[in-house]
């Protein structure tokens, strides 16, 4: 009983909490750091900010939640280089935010660093209500807890994608047009819940021609073998599949509309499939990839606007997950 007493105790002495400032306090615009007694790990000290003139208690465990951010990088520990007989002096930390944004922005951090697996690049904090989206997206983007600092591009489709700009992503497949693709690269090799999908001439290897970002499960929406399918578009992008014939997508510029989203082999009011997607609709939004079973595998394969491109060996597929 004495031994769970002690412990209650601890965990009351080092529970986050937040503090209201006050007016005659002359330190309010100091960080104090101050330390859990029981224990040697910097993880447990426990931080005081002056946050818009409110001073807010928290772990530094919690304000390093996210590794790479801006707001983890102010306050990590460097555990080889620290001096131990020097005793920590108040580090002065002002953030000028509102507080009550600050504060739930905290409470998401405690969340994410109890989570057992976190991805940085699925980061997904939340503002407390649409009337402060934009000072709440501002604060995330200062801070560094923005999910385009660990992926980008992180949705849709884009053109002349310079291949040295991607962040936050890893090459799992590359392969020759003139080969087939088979389909069981993406549950034996690329495994990602997201995949840059994309091709590129071997004539210019930095630039990917035309890539599209998606959901795993979002890229087998399973289509018929008529020449007519409807792709469900997620950020200007539709992925299709037919079995045992073909995979790809097709694509709209960004802030495009219409009123009818056909798929793969449309062209006006016909269609042709040989197997690959022969539509000049928006063209260059467009990549197909026909599968080994596919009888000769016809024509077709394309990337963006060039097309029947299944024998060429100077084309090639890329796939990409995230880090």
């Amino acid at each position: 009983e004495s031994g769970e007493d002690e412990l209650d105790k601890e965990i009351v002495d080092t529970t986050e909490n937040t503090l209201e400032s006050d007016d005659d306090d002359d330190h309010s615009h100091n960080t104090v750091i101050t330390k859990n007694p029981k224990s040697n790990s910097s993880a447990n000290d426990i931080i005081e900010l002056n946050v818009g003139g409110q001073r807010v208690t928290t772990f530094r465990s919690t304000l390093t939640a996210v590794p790479g951010s801006i707001l983890a990088s102010m306050f990590t520990v460097d555990e080889k280089n620290k001096t131990k007989s020097k005793r920590i002096e108040p580090v002065a930390y002002f953030f000028d935010y509102n507080p009550a944004q600050f504060t739930y922005l905290l409470d998401q951090l405690r969340e994410i660093k109890r989570m057992v697996k976190f991805i940085p690049s699925e980061l997904d904090i939340k503002p407390p209500s649409a009337d402060v989206r934009f000072n709440f997206s501002i604060m995330l983007s200062e801070l560094g807890l923005n999910p385009e600092r660990f992926l980008s591009p992180i949705v849709g489709i884009h053109l002349n994608l310079n291949k040295t700009s991607l962040v936050g992503w890893k090459e799992c497949y590359r392969g020759r047009y003139n080969t087939p693709f088979n389909v069981s690269v993406l549950t034996n090799i690329c495994k990602g819940k997201r995949l840059l999908v994309a091709c590129r001439s071997l004539d210019d290897r930095k630039t990917l021609a035309v890539a599209g970002i998606g959901q795993r499960q979002n890229m087998f929406k399973p289509c018929t073998s008529n020449p007519y399918c409807t792709t469900e578009k997620n950020n200007g992008l539709g992925f299709y599949y037919v079995t045992d014939r073909v995979w790809g997508f097709e694509g709209r510029p960004q802030g495009w509309i219409e009123h009818q989203n056909y798929g793969y082999g449309y062209q006006n009011n016909g269609a042709i499939l040989n197997p690959c997607d022969t539509s000049d609709q928006h063209s260059e939004y467009r990549l197909c990839w026909s599968i080994p079973s596919s009888a000769g595998r016809g024509s077709g394969d394309r990337c963006g606007s060039e097309k029947n491109l299944h024998n060429s060996k100077r084309w090639e597929r890329l796939i990409f997950e995230t880090i």
